[in-house]
């Protein structure tokens, strides 16, 4: 008896010296190569200073640069902002810029191109939105267009075109103080930046904490959709699922796993976005770090 105490109160004085030298902290790293790679143990790594976290990486290519759009958050106070970095073909890359501030958090950048414009719907949920933002001045300037919804806790809106529709996925929370991981619905309109989204009949669509929420751009690959998926069912943002979608009409959605994700080292305790363009592929993780 007095051996097994004696174990657990090492291991938890252990722990307690362990938090004092180290901290959570979420990271982006990076592949550059014609080929994508998800071997992820052969990323490099991009630390934020430590007052602050990035995360939620999304990326546009031009003329030879890379213009990496994140979530930044100081830890206090914890409100994250949109901001922009460049990175250029060697993987050298700047400090970022603000571009989107408002009085709620923000996070989650996702990107569109359209009609030779650039958009953005980042997370908005705080303010019960799906907010959309134009750039009028590449790539720091943008402005609040309208509303896609209102009302409504959603995270994490990602769309994409298929069969000449286009299709919203998004985690709702239907009820105060649920969970954001558990349950993915879909809806479609003509238009991306729709006003009036039909719902799908299937939604939610998805009910898993394993598979549910989105984490990057829908992407094709030798002729097939992928979505990528958060694995929330150690905790949020734990690991990262890739998900081949077999169906998607305004009848049916059917996706089956095609690659998971967990942490592959030590001091990566979690991964939870997956985006690529061009040459250069970036995930996010929570990295264990000395203070």
């Amino acid at each position: 008896l007095l051996l097994p105490l004696a174990r657990h109160m090492l291991r938890q004085g252990f722990d307690k010296l362990s938090k004092r030298k180290h901290f959570h902290q979420w990271i982006l790293l990076y592949h550059l190569g014609e080929s994508p790679s998800r071997d992820f143990r052969a990323y490099r790594k991009m630390l934020p200073p430590k007052d602050r976290l990035w995360a939620d990486p999304f990326v546009l290519h031009r003329d030879g640069t890379y213009y990496i759009f994140i979530e930044e958050a100081l830890y206090n106070p914890k409100k994250g902002v949109i901001s922009v970095m460049t990175m250029d073909e060697q993987g050298n890359y700047g400090t970022p810029q603000t571009i989107i501030e408002r009085p709620y958090h923000m996070s989650y950048p996702y990107l569109i191109h359209w009609e030779g414009e650039d958009y953005m719907i980042p997370e908005t949920s705080q303010n019960k939105t799906i907010e959309l933002y134009k750039c009028v001045e590449f790539p720091h300037k943008w402005e609040f267009q309208y509303n896609l919804m209102e009302g409504v806790k959603a995270v994490d809106t990602t769309l994409f075109s298929h069969d000449g529709k286009w299709w919203m996925f998004v985690n709702i929370t239907e009820n105060e103080g649920a969970s954001t991981w558990d349950e993915l619905f879909l809806f479609y309109a003509d238009h991306p930046f729709s006003r009036n989204w039909t719902p799908h009949p299937q939604n939610p669509i998805v009910s898993d904490t394993k598979s549910a929420r989105p984490a990057g751009k829908i992407f094709l690959q030798d002729g097939q959709i992928y979505r990528p998926s958060q694995n929330c069912s150690r905790r949020y943002g734990y690991g990262l699922k890739i998900n081949r979608i077999v169906e998607l009409n305004e009848q049916r959605y059917r996706e089956e796993e095609s690659a998971s994700y967990e942490p592959w080292e030590a001091r990566i305790k979690g991964v939870h976005t997956y985006n690529r363009e061009h040459h250069l592929t970036l995930i996010d993780a929570v990295y264990w770090r000395e203070r």
